[in-house]
């Protein structure tokens, strides 16, 4: 994964509080490169007024910091008290500290570990003196310096080094790029034996000791040279111009090994073409948008993915600035309209089986986060099919393309094989895209399974985007990716059958969120308008307490108890739960039973963190018999044979879950009689939503306690679904008592809405079943309705 370029600013013991000001003004109206990490350290005096004044994205950092954390230290700084000032970074280890005040190599790591600790970043200096590098001693030195640091710290992920020859400190002289170079790699090269893999790939090293904006171009362009520790230069108006010293076209191609395909003739007589050794710096790709928003959704997005595909290599940093990713892919299969246009197309056919692509493609580089020699027994894809599959839409065999396109009678006819290649190339493209933007918080994911010829019971095994997702949440691949994202939202794809947005689209819920659910940012989920295939294989077991998922969120949805449960045992410490069902008709008219009992225990399981609870299934209610002998049939399914749900990634979660499998494994707390159950032990629990029969029971049941007692004493919103005054004895009795006492017994309850005016339950019957064929003589018509539409808010590039 590519490293964000650093530029730290030392003004060392210069400046005023006018100067400051300026200084800080000029940055905050300055056109910073905004994939480049800015970090400026003003003397200690200066520190809150820097903070005060300058914007957002650039942040501040101590000259300094002590290794205590309070006390009798006259004239030092602590860590809690950066902290305390919204202070970020501290610089520690400079050799003007070594060297003058004789801070030694144990205490520069003491304080470095302090830092660490308290969760501030360090830029961390390095460097030998004149007579040191002429002694041929630099690397010795240096990773001696380092190797005490590594000795106390262990995690290195918020250290930047920071490699200052104190000869070129100051000086005028500069170490020259060869010379920056070669310790920069014997640097990561110690990193990578001392450190490990990560700390090697990841750990940022820049570059210190008289760089100017005369000089910082050259040294940019070396591949380990991260950034930049600028010192007198940092006072001057030129500092911008090494902030940016990164986003110069030339030096940003240089550093990328910048490779495009290029085409030449392979066989004169065919026209066919085969993509050529890339040429370094070749001008037809230019600096990219900074989106915050990509899609990979249709045709009209396949240029500019193919943009980001080629900024991966030229301009990594250019991809940090995406936020939030939108990926909704259409089912297609191999073959699936070939023969039809088979005479038409059979020349664009032609090509396209010859073309051929160069070893030395950039893109093969680009993929090999995706593991493919490692994988290649689960969807048998070699890397020149996916760089051949990622290459369609490259300049040059797009421009050729084009050309045949357009001198082609038949057009209309080639239509859908250009179509089915674009389909082809997002579905290949939108892996990496996703693995190489490492920033990106937010995925709207919606994808009907990519079959090469495979099974077609079993389309999902065959899909290249859905197993990297899959090996990425079960660190299987060689590097962690997505690690800050935090909301996911599931839209299901409609157009399929019947499912054309007036029936519930059939997905396995439990199976998708084994693409997301172990990331280690991951907080939210939300899907609408879903139920299961009762006919087909979907996971409806899964290890509890094995997620970071706080909130979820199943709207508009079809969907058993039993899948419900499993759903709310995922997360670790679940916060917020909303459910509803209703707004659309199941394909063949029926609807899945809920058990109360089966969602009181589930609940149960998570009472200890739960504050937002929203329910709305009154009219699928039933007895949990069904629940029973699902758990009751479980160790049989077992010892029988391994079922199809009993594969390596249940194995996985399973190791780390806690707690049972089953939700009728756990114990029996309290009476349920067909409700939910007391919640009064739900201490975190302050908003409530539900429907009166949940809560209470059907009305020909007793319900085995009072409901002013029920209730968690913090609840501060209650509402209740589908009560009316005066038809239900019971719920008169249980919800008067509950207003005549709640501001004794539940003091924090400010709010009930439900009690004098009726808020409906969602309604399953509501909606009928779609007619496929006209009604016989005599039957009725199926009832106009309205359906309940997906709202799915802004996906347009950004």
């Amino acid at each position: 994964m590519p490293r964000q370029f650093f530029v730290g600013g030392n003004f060392k013991m210069n400046g005023n509080i006018d100067s400051i000001k300026s200084i800080v003004s000029h940055l905050n109206d300055a056109k910073c490169d905004p994939n480049t990490e800015i970090v400026i350290a003003p003397p200690a005096l200066y520190l809150l007024l820097a903070r005060e004044h300058l914007r957002s994205g650039i942040e501040v950092a101590a000259q300094n910091v002590f290794d205590k954390p309070n006390g009798a230290f006259t004239g030092e700084i602590s860590v809690t008290q950066l902290k305390d000032s919204n202070i970020t970074w501290t610089l520690l280890g400079h050799s003007e500290r070594r060297v003058v005040l004789q801070e030694s190599d144990a205490f520069v790591a003491k304080k470095t570990s302090a830092a660490i600790d308290g969760g501030i970043g360090v830029i961390l200096c390095c460097g030998e003196t004149l007579e040191q590098r002429e002694a041929n001693k630099t690397i010795e030195v240096v990773t001696s310096q380092l190797s005490a640091v590594a000795k106390e710290v262990k995690d290195w992920s918020k250290i930047v080094v920071a490699y200052e020859p104190i000869w070129a400190i100051g000086t005028g002289k500069v170490a020259s790029a060869a010379q920056a170079q070669e310790v920069h790699a014997a640097i990561r090269k110690w990193m990578g034996e001392e450190l490990g893999g990560e700390a090697q790939e990841k750990t940022r090293i820049i570059y210190g000791g008289s760089v100017s904006e005369k000089n910082c171009g050259e040294l940019a362009k070396e591949g380990d040279i991260d950034g930049f520790l600028v010192g007198g230069a940092s006072l001057k108006p030129a500092f911008v111009d090494i902030i940016n010293a990164r986003s110069s076209p030339t030096v940003a191609s240089l550093r990328g090994g910048f490779r495009t395909v290029c085409l030449q003739d392979m066989c004169p007589a065919s026209g066919l073409a085969n993509s050529c050794s890339p040429e370094l710096g070749n001008s037809r790709i230019s600096q990219i948008p900074s989106w915050s928003r990509v899609r990979v959704s249709d045709r009209n997005d396949c240029e500019r993915i193919y943009q980001l595909l080629e900024a991966s290599y030229t301009q990594p940093p250019a991809l940090d600035t995406v936020k939030e990713a939108v990926v909704k892919l259409k089912r297609i299969r191999e073959g699936s309209f070939f023969p039809t246009y088979n005479k038409y197309t059979r020349s664009y056919e032609e090509r396209e089986r010859l073309r051929g692509v160069e070893d030395t493609h950039p893109l093969r580089d680009t993929l090999r986060v995706l593991d493919l020699e490692g994988d290649e027994a689960k969807h048998g894809l070699s890397e020149d099919e996916v760089v051949k599959h990622l290459t369609w839409h490259d300049r040059g065999v797009r421009t050729e393309r084009d050309a045949q396109f357009d001198a082609d009678p038949e057009q209309r006819h080639v239509q859908s094989y250009i179509g089915l290649r674009d389909d082809e190339f997002m579905h290949h493209a939108a892996p990496l895209v996703l693995l190489h933007c490492p920033n990106i918080e937010s995925l709207t994911y919606s994808v009907c399974p990519f079959a090469y010829n495979a099974d077609p019971q079993a389309p999902y095994r065959a899909h290249i985007l859905r197993h990297t997702l899959l090996r990425n949440n079960y660190g299987k691949l060689p590097e962690k990716h997505l690690q800050r994202l935090r909301h996911v939202r599931l839209l299901p794809e409609v157009g399929l059958w019947w499912n054309d947005g007036r029936c519930y689209s059939h997905v396995d819920l439990l199976g998708e969120l084994r693409l997301f659910h172990r990331l280690p940012a991951i907080e939210s989920l939300a899907v609408d308008g879903i139920t299961i295939n009762g006919g087909a294989d979907y996971l409806e077991r899964f290890p509890p307490h094995t997620s970071n998922l706080k909130a979820i969120h199943v709207g508009h949805s079809m969907l058993p108890s039993s899948i419900i449960a499993p759903l709310i045992r995922m997360p670790k410490h679940l916060e917020e739960f909303s459910h509803s069902v209703g707004g659309r008709d199941s394909s063949d008219g029926g609807h899945y039973l809920f058990s109360a009992r089966t969602l009181g225990k589930a609940l149960w399981d998570q009472r200890a963190s739960l504050r937002k609870l929203d329910v709305d299934v009154d009219d699928m209610l039933q007895d949990d018999s069904y629940d029973r002998e699902d758990h009751e049939e479980y160790p049989a399914e077992l010892t029988e044979g391994p079922p199809y749900w009993y594969d390596e990634w249940f194995k996985l979660d399973e190791r780390d879950s806690t707690g049972p499998l089953h939700v009728h494994g756990l114990p029996d707390t309290r009476e349920y009689s067909n409700t939910i159950g007391s919640l009064h032990d739900f201490g975190k629990l302050t908003h409530l939503r539900l429907g009166v029969k949940l809560l209470l029971g059907p009305p020909e049941s007793a319900t085995p306690f009072r409901l002013v007692e029920a209730l968690p004493k913090n609840l501060k919103f209650l509402l209740i679904r589908g009560y009316t005054r005066g038809q239900v004895p019971k719920y008169d009795e249980a919800i008067g008592e509950l207003v005549e006492l709640c501001s004794d017994r539940l003091p924090a309850l400010k709010e009930i809405q439900g009690i004098e005016e009726c808020v409906p339950s969602a309604d399953v019957e509501q909606t009928k079943r779609r007619r496929w064929w006209p009604p016989s003589p005599g039957e009725e018509e199926a009832e106009e309705t309205s359906y309940w539409q997906l709202e799915e808010g802004d996906q347009e590039w950004a």
